[in-house]
């Protein structure tokens, strides 16, 4: 697939959407593109960039197709237990609110699992609560996050203990219940667009930040420049959560290290002193 059509394409999508993603990696965009030439009919990507400046929403479906929001309740579950039992309970014993924001939320799955595991912490704890945004780039999916309504297979691992505070039956599928969806603040939302953090945020700095399995879409310049925007989101001694499998680029490392005490490979970073 030639670079130089795609790279269009792409300029033509940041136009339309303000949504840059034209230094993602090229092999996942290339990929990723050519289902969308297939799925359209297209002959080749020539045929598919006419048709995209002619067909409004095939923007969006492109968007949804390069970031596949890939989530469910409680993913790589065995991280999340290292996040409860080694950070959560250090911000929950503070006398303030535990201000945090999830990064590509998609479909909002991950973003109540934290916030699940934040209203436990902090009925364990001082009970300051907690003030959450979620954020990703794809307007249809932030739609299902708002609504909180899931298939019933989605509930296959949620802890048994928090299903039945959290949600409830919807007909054929589970609900989240109001008085933990209304805790969370969905915003469409560029990591390395020209805003720094959503315009719904209501702080300036957050006590954790999840931004699982997005870096590995960027390529290692990205990767950098969005580390160096977490950093300057987070106050030092606060924490960044990335996937397991993603790496830190050594240049982020003056940022941040590894959290204390944290298995090693779940991803949990603490923000270094300045």
């Amino acid at each position: 697939m030639p670079y130089p059509l795609l790279l269009e394409i792409l300029t033509f999508v940041s136009q339309r959407r303000g949504i840059d993603f034209r230094d993602y990696r090229r092999d996942t965009l290339r990929r990723r593109a050519q289902s969308r030439v297939r799925a359209t009919g297209c002959t080749d990507l020539a045929a598919y960039r006419s048709f995209l400046v002619t067909d409004r929403e095939e923007v969006d479906r492109l968007i949804e197709t390069l970031v596949v929001p890939v989530t469910e309740f409680f993913r790589d579950a065995w991280t999340f237990r290292e996040l409860d039992r080694r950070v959560l309970p250090i911000l929950a014993a503070r006398n303030a609110p535990i201000r945090a924001w999830v990064i590509g939320a998609a479909t909002g799955e991950e973003a109540y699992t934290l916030a699940m595991l934040l209203a436990e912490a902090s009925m364990r704890g001082t009970g300051s609560g907690f003030e959450m945004i979620a954020s990703d780039l794809d307007r249809r999916s932030l739609e299902v996050a708002r609504a909180g309504v899931y298939p019933a297979a989605a509930a296959v691992g949620i802890p048994h203990e928090l299903y039945p505070r959290y949600f409830r039956s919807d007909g054929s599928g589970i609900r989240i219940v109001d008085s933990l969806r209304n805790r969370i603040q969905f915003a469409q939302h560029d990591l390395v667009g020209p805003s720094l953090a959503p315009q719904e945020a209501i702080v300036a700095a957050f006590d954790i930040v999840l931004c699982r399995n997005v870096l590995l879409y960027f390529d290692a310049a990205l990767r950098a420049k969005a580390l160096a925007r977490l950093a300057g989101v987070l106050e030092p001694g606060a924490v960044l959560m990335i996937g397991h499998s993603e790496l830190l680029p050594g240049e982020s490392e003056r940022h941040f290290q590894p959290y204390p005490g944290a298995k090693a490979g779940a991803g949990i970073l603490v923000r270094r002193e300045s």
